[in-house]
């Protein structure tokens, strides 16, 4: 079970950075800078995406530890 727990953290951390990395890659959001998807969803998907990351990668770090 602790595998299977390390296994989605990992998985979870990955997913993280792709939800990030969306609206300025393969999701692309509008180009107009004054549009609320440019200003403002572009960013929060962003900072979502690291905050995913770093509770996942910590989580991953602290379980390998009690492994």
């Amino acid at each position: 079970m602790k595998n299977l727990n390390i296994v989605l953290s990992a998985v979870t951390a990955l997913l993280g950075l792709l939800v990030g990395i969306a609206p300025y890659t393969f999701a692309k959001v509008c180009t107009m800078p004054k549009m609320h998807c440019h200003a403002v969803t572009a960013p929060t998907v962003l900072v979502f995406g690291i905050l995913i990351f770093l509770i996942s990668a910590f989580q991953l770090v602290t379980l390998w530890k009690k492994r």
